[in-house]
């Protein structure tokens, strides 16, 4: 969408493209030098060991030995796709339109549902987590988004 719609593109109405409740995407900076960052990975990676089943290795509870290991991955710098066409026109995104039949996507999703549980094993369970231990991962989200962050009672 940046491609499309660069971070001060002005719509035909005259207002920026990009004000509330939409947000100019931004990538995160990982550092374990920020708290939120060190938090953020560290919940991620119990939410998907819990999801799946998988081990957790008691060091990952040591932040310092977390960072270790996570200072010695490299990730990919950032590239937005290009080429991506995204439709603009309104009527082409009509509701109305044949196109959006619940049914036929509702029949699609459940069909991608069944040849995939054909590939899983059978003794595979995978394992639902409390809301709660989402609230790291939401305020990296309002970092990134430049929203203003809440706490969760």
């Amino acid at each position: 969408m940046i491609y499309t719609f660069p971070e001060n593109t002005i719509t035909s109405t005259g207002v920026l493209f990009w004000s509330a409740p939409k947000r100019f995407p931004k990538p995160l900076q990982f550092t374990f030098e920020d708290p939120s960052c060190s938090s953020f990975l560290t919940a991620a990676a119990f939410l998907r060991a819990q999801t799946y089943g998988i081990a957790i290795p008691s060091w990952a509870s040591n932040s310092k030995k977390v960072a270790e290991v996570a200072d010695k991955l490299e990730f990919p710098q950032f590239q937005p796709k290009q080429g991506v066409k995204i439709v603009t026109d309104d009527k082409a995104t009509s509701l109305n339109s044949p196109a959006s039949d619940d049914s036929i996507v509702i029949e699609q999703l459940i069909q991608e549902l069944d040849n995939g549980a054909c590939t899983v094993p059978p003794e595979f369970r995978m394992t639902p987590i409390q809301f709660e231990k989402v609230i790291k991962i939401q305020t990296v989200f309002s970092i990134h988004f430049d929203l203003k962050i809440t706490q969760v009672p």
